[in-house]
């Protein structure tokens, strides 16, 4: 009979202990899910406000140059405030600013930055995409540059991908990038300054 119970006892602390030992794992460990990650090619650029709410944010940012050598901004603006405010997007590398444009952008709303080229069946009752590029893009397809947003004296600085057009989803209706680009192309140069005022 006492070794009927020892050999219960004996399961009972076995089955508890694998219990105890499976379950660690994830105890001691971060929750994967409670991790802002990027999911996607580009990067994603934050501002927060004390309490580590995003307040702006520019949302998977990449330079996409094409056939004739324009690269240009792709991304998402967005204001998570309730005050409409002035997102300055500069780009640089090695310390020299390859473009830098002011966006405006609604509280509450996301300005979507995009190529002429990228821009397939658009509906006619949503607000045209803003260009920001620039023609003979210094920076080669597989390097890397710097994106600062600053808004109201509050910057942030991130790596960002430069890509071409070589996967299908950055590839074009079938123009050329330049058809049209120069009637804005002072818009999208935005002056060749730091992007501060």
């Amino acid at each position: 009979m006492k070794s009927l119970r020892r050999t219960r006892l004996a399961l009972t602390v076995a089955a508890v202990a694998l219990s105890v030992g499976a379950t660690g794992c994830s105890y001691m460990n971060p929750v994967q899910t409670h991790d802002f990650y990027q999911a996607a090619d580009g990067t994603n650029v934050s501002l927060q406000d004390s309490s580590k709410n995003f307040t702006f944010g520019v949302r998977n940012a990449v330079v996409v140059v094409n056939d004739d050598k324009r690269g240009e901004l792709l991304a998402s603006v967005v204001n998570y405030t309730d005050e409409d405010a002035t997102v300055t997007l500069e780009g640089t590398d090695d310390g020299d600013v390859i473009f830098s444009q002011r966006v405006k952008v609604p509280a509450n709303t996301t300005i979507q930055v995009e190529p002429k080229d990228l821009r397939k069946d658009q509906d006619p009752e949503e607000s045209t995409p803003l260009e920001i590029g620039v023609d003979d893009f210094p920076v080669a397809a597989g390097a890397t540059m710097e994106l600062t947003m600053t808004v109201d004296g509050q910057k942030r600085t991130e790596t960002m991908p430069v890509t071409d057009t070589s996967l299908a989803y950055y590839k074009g209706s079938g123009g050329s990038a330049s058809d049209g680009a120069a009637s804005d192309g002072g818009a999208s140069d935005g002056g060749s300054g730091s992007g501060e005022g």
